[in-house]
């Protein structure tokens, strides 16, 4: 039985741990989209290439 609990234990916090990865990345992108780092990032590269 302690076996299993600590089996649950380290799931939930995996579970939690990409949760919460993906909650912090869809509000960095929603940032990064509105502030334009995506295309300042792009039109650096494509100076960068050039």
């Amino acid at each position: 039985m302690d076996f299993i609990q600590k089996i649950l234990g380290a799931s939930i916090v995996i579970i939690a741990f990409i949760i919460i990865t993906r909650i912090y990345m869809i509000v960095t992108a929603y940032i990064g989209e509105k502030l334009g780092f995506g295309k300042f990032f792009i039109d650096l590269w494509k100076k960068v290439r050039r």
